[in-house]
């Protein structure tokens, strides 16, 4: 069979429909045109495309009456929002189920009959495509509250108009104050409403070709999904070890997003989907390094068993442990995820065998030992995949017999992998954000846009300061977590003013590892600790220093004394 074609409107009338309408399998990954940076841009040529009647290539769909699980479209768009599998008792409808061309018609459907992050999708009418640059469209999205313009169109309006002579002129009536009277731009208004209402409107014109796949089983049809997805943008390793378990137990994504939910409402961290079963796989099958081909039918109930019985150690490292004894509460402060896994694994296999699991049970040396692993491989850069399932295998081996985290084996193991096994002070100083977290851990961060609010006790743009005050104090040494407005207030205020007025005083309590005594109670030989900048940040380094010894029994390593050339000779 040859490829058919259908309308936008025809395409659009079909996704979700009750009676044979298009819907997305199981085995297909999930919408990610969304998450671009730039997807609004792309999405503007996407219909720019069908407006220039460009090709915008085929969609592949298995028509079917089994009974087999599927999801419908996203209405709404909005970072996370996922397709939802349809209810069990309507597996068996008449259905198309689309295998190619999900992203495509994903997007048509969120900006032509609904909302795309909360923003519609307009038609400037008065743009000129022959004075334009090639890049550039009609197209732009404005928000859903703002106020109504005649020369820009809704689509979504557009496209749910009846194709008939009297919704047209009823339209061109309504649009033509934006030419204000000009002829020429009657005449370019008239071109464009012309334009798109044949495109998105008329059912006349095809501007989608799609192809109706033959197939008995569901086997067949993800033979020819898997084959589609040789070229273009391929799936993954680990979506197609997902399609695999899908394939055997249906709602196993709705589950891993569940678990990932599940996460974030306990400790505030966005711990994926995808994350997730990377974890899982490092449980089934002893590493995190995914090969869809190595994934037999035997490991397939495994998966369903980890998430099914095994899920609340990874849970408790979230929530037990990076929020609840390090007042972690966002992914962004954590650089290096992969190395946590080692962590969540230890925690796993202590409960598989009968042994204590749970964060808050564990002996003083027990967790002083994960809190090691935990500043050592953020700030040391233990993250690769080679070191994570090398680390997992040591951890795993001492959860079997209840043993306590085997850190000194996982250090040497990182020696081997030439990463260091000290903390050294550059390493601190690399990574403020998750320094100043341990070192304070009974303070939370307040995030705005993914970034900490943190202020510096010295301001960096105090009255009169010069660059060099500038870098000495935007230093690690200097920070303490605080709500932005508190950091405004004092933004440009020396220290020992702001602490001395009866507007600041009342902020003393909110610091941490500052001089005993506020600056107007000091003795005499404290006083240069809020005088001078200098002295003050050394005085808080140490102290900070001093925390991270006391809380995790960890030092940073003294520099290697460097010999002068003279004194190599002598």
């Amino acid at each position: 069979m040859s490829y058919l074609g259908i309308s936008i409107r025809e395409a659009l009338d079909k996704i979700n429909a009750p009676n044979a309408g298009w819907y997305l399998p199981q085995v297909q990954r999930q919408y990610v045109w969304g998450a671009r940076h730039e997807s609004e841009t792309y999405i503007c040529l996407l219909l720019d495309s069908l407006l220039k009647r460009y090709p915008i290539g085929g969609i592949v769909l298995w028509e079917t009456e089994q009974k087999v699980p599927y999801r419908r479209f996203i209405g709404d768009y909005t970072p996370g929002q996922y397709a939802k599998q349809v209810d069990e008792g309507l597996w068996g409808a008449a259905k198309l189920l689309v295998y190619d061309g999900q992203q495509r018609l994903q997007t048509l459907y969120s900006v032509l009959r609904h909302r795309f992050n909360d923003r519609v999708l307009h038609f400037d009418l008065l743009f000129d495509q022959g004075a334009s640059e090639a890049d550039e469209t009609g197209f732009l999205f404005r928000n859903t509250n703002a106020a109504s313009e005649p020369r820009h169109l809704r689509m979504t309006e557009l496209s749910c108009l009846r194709c008939n002579e009297s919704e047209y002129i009823a339209l061109e009536d309504r649009v033509l104050p934006a030419a204000e009277n000009d002829q020429e731009r009657k005449i370019l208004v008239r071109q464009n409403l012309k334009a798109l209402w044949d495109i998105f409107v008329d059912t006349n014109h095809k501007s989608i070709a799609y192809f109706s796949v033959r197939a008995d089983t569901p086997g067949e049809v993800n033979e020819v999904f898997r084959r589609l997805n040789t070229g273009g943008v391929a799936l993954t390793q680990l979506e197609l070890v997902l399609g695999k378990i899908k394939a055997v137990y249906s709602d196993y994504e709705e589950r891993l997003w569940a678990l990932s939910e599940k996460i974030k409402n306990a400790s505030g961290i966005e711990f994926s989907s995808t994350s997730v079963l990377q974890f899982f796989h490092l449980l089934a099958k002893d590493t995190i390094r995914i090969d869809e081909s190595r994934l037999e039918n035997a490991d397939i109930p495994i998966f369903e068993s980890i998430l099914r019985n095994e899920s609340e150690p990874l849970v408790e490292l979230f929530s037990g442990y990076l929020r609840g004894l390090l007042n972690v509460n966002h992914a962004s402060i954590v650089p290096r995820w992969l190395a946590i896994l080692p962590l969540a694994a230890y925690l796993t296999i202590r409960k598989r065998h009968g042994h204590e699991w749970r964060i808050r049970a564990l002996s003083a040396p027990e967790l002083q030992l994960i809190h090691q692993y935990f500043l050592l491989s953020q700030f040391c850069d233990w993250n690769t995949q080679t070191m994570v399932n090398a680390f997992a295998r040591e951890a795993m081996a001492s959860a079997e017999g209840g043993h306590r985290f085997p850190l000194a084996k996982v250090r040497q193991l990182a020696v081997e992998k030439n990463r260091t096994g000290d903390l050294h002070e550059y390493q601190l100083l690399s990574q403020p954000w998750l320094a100043t977290k341990v070192l304070i851990p009974h303070r939370s961060y307040v995030f705005h846009e993914n970034k900490p609010q943190v202020d510096h006790i010295f301001p960096v743009n105090l009255d009169g300061a010069d660059e060099a005050y500038q870098q000495a104090v935007d230093v690690l040494w200097n920070f303490q977590p605080m709500p932005a407005e508190v950091n405004n207030y004092k933004r440009a205020r020396h220290p020992k003013e702001f602490f001395q007025s009866d507007d600041g005083s009342k902020y003393w309590a909110s610091y941490d590892l500052i001089p005993l005594a506020d600056p107007g109670s000091c003795t005499q030989s404290d006083a240069s600790l809020w005088t001078d900048h200098l002295a003050f940040i050394e005085y808080r380094k140490q102290r900070m220093l001093d925390e991270l010894a006391r809380l995790y029994g960890l030092s940073i390593a003294k520099p290697a004394v460097t010999q002068t050339a003279g004194a190599a000779t002598a």
